[in-house]
């Protein structure tokens, strides 16, 4: 049976305490620990420049204490993120420093007890092209949709240049073929999330995951089930897809290794849509949830990008909430009222 995860900003007692209780069993954590509670803005902010360096060295003993800490409040930790250099990405000197630095951020996670550990390989991410829709949403809530037409002639930046689709494709083959074996033999799974926006191209950066086509693609690079996905129905149905079928597709492959789950209205497929609440979009959600349970997935499945509740907390927590408890009741019906 899969679990109900919640990706987490921080690791205050609060935070924690708040997510068990509406019935989270499973948490990615940050890899440092951090306990500050943050405004989680319904836009995320515009990238101006390239992909930074590598972030700063983890500390094993401080993910160990991550994991005491999460497990105090009866929480699983299960994933953490995998960060990617702007060197890997740009396929620059040095890339293979970095490849090693990786590889020994893979090990030393499963050390620790992860199973999962979540990337994507987005140089440039198309976040200019989202707006706030305020008090559009059932009973005034705050919605977020993409348009294209925002960012469509926008010039490529100063600091980045033109990367052609084949090009990202080479770095991406290259990192793969280093890191996926090293996984493999760790017995982590890494979940690649797609490009979000799901667009081909943006400032003249091409986004390599950007369709069910590409998606596939990645997993027959290296035919491992260390090379998985971090699956997302809200993308999946933003590319004008079945999510219900490519769970399908990709299930049966065991090539899932998290879910983030989200609906939205669709205008136009990968172009324009509008991101809702579980219950409104063109998602069907509860044939999901029946596919995950009759693949045998066992991993998480994470809310995302929930509206904006009116007087809703600098977290989003009640948007966090209605979305775990449509989940808990998704998965009762997917197995028969069971619930464990």
């Amino acid at each position: 049976m899969f679990k109900i995860s919640k990706g987490l900003g921080n690791l205050a007692a609060a935070t924690l305490g708040f997510y068990r209780q509406i019935g989270v069993e499973e948490v990615q954590v940050p890899a440092r620990f951090n306990t500050n509670i943050n405004l989680r803005p319904l836009v995320p902010p515009t990238q101006k420049k390239a992909a930074g360096p590598m972030s700063p060295a983890w500390d094993e003993d401080e993910l160990q204490r991550i994991c005491d800490h999460v497990r105090g409040f009866e929480l699983e930790p299960t994933a953490i993120g995998l960060p990617i250099s702007g060197r890997i990405l740009m396929g620059q000197k040095g890339r293979d420093e970095d490849l090693e630095d990786v590889i020994e951020r893979i090990q030393m996670a499963r050390r620790v007890g992860f199973a999962v550990m979540t990337w994507n390989f987005t140089a440039l991410r198309a976040s200019e092209g989202y707006a706030a829709q305020e008090g559009v949403g059932r009973g005034g809530a705050h919605l977020r949709d993409f348009d294209h037409a925002r960012i469509r002639d926008l010039p490529p930046l100063d600091n980045m240049g033109r990367h052609e689709m084949e090009a990202m494709w080479g770095r991406l083959e290259y990192c793969l073929q280093r890191i996926v074996p090293a996984a493999e033999a760790a017995g982590v799974r890494l979940a690649m999330h797609p490009n979000d926006p799901p667009v081909p191209e943006y400032r003249g950066v091409a986004q390599p995951l950007w369709n069910m086509e590409s998606m596939k693609r990645l997993i027959e690079v290296v035919d491992s089930p260390a090379n998985s996905l971090f699956f997302d129905t809200g993308v999946t149905t933003e590319y004008g897809e079945d999510a219900v079928e490519a769970i399908r597709y990709f299930g049966e492959r065991d090539r899932i290794g998290i879910v983030h789950f989200r609906n939205v209205r669709v205008e136009q497929p990968y172009y324009k849509y509008t991101e809702t609440f579980l219950d409104e979009g063109e998602c069907d959600i509860v044939g999901c949830m029946r596919a995950f349970a009759e693949v045998g997935y066992e991993g998480g499945i994470d809310p995302d990008h929930t509206p904006e509740i009116v007087g809703d907390t600098e977290e989003t927590q009640m948007g966090w909430a209605y979305a775990v408890g449509q989940l808990r009741a998704l998965r009762l019906a997917a197995y028969g009222g069971k619930s464990s």
